[in-house]
């Protein structure tokens, strides 16, 4: 397995990741909640750009952005369906 290593510059990234949750449909009056729950998987994507000032692998630096797109999913299993990183000019 080769490490790719992401130079320093301007990058733009989308991140989409899925994850195990539960779903409580609106309005369900408070006493029915638990028996209207029902698991599901749902998605969440971001994109964004930042500035990169030192060399760094590929990997790590997804799993880093990885990390603070689901920071309020701490414990969970979360699985990357998708990440692009793409160098910018501007």
């Amino acid at each position: 397995m080769t490490t790719q290593i992401i130079e320093p510059g301007r990058y733009d990234y989308d991140i989409t990741v899925r994850f195990q949750s539960t779903y409580i449909p609106e309005h369900t009056p408070p006493a029915f909640r638990n028996a209207a729950a029902y698991p599901t998987t749902r998605t969440r994507s971001v994109s964004g750009q930042f500035d990169l000032t030192e060399a760094i692998g590929r990997q790590v630096l997804r799993d880093v952005l990885v990390r603070r797109v689901c920071d309020d999913l701490m414990g969970q299993d979360v699985q990357v369906v998708r990440f692009d990183l793409d160098r910018t000019t501007a």
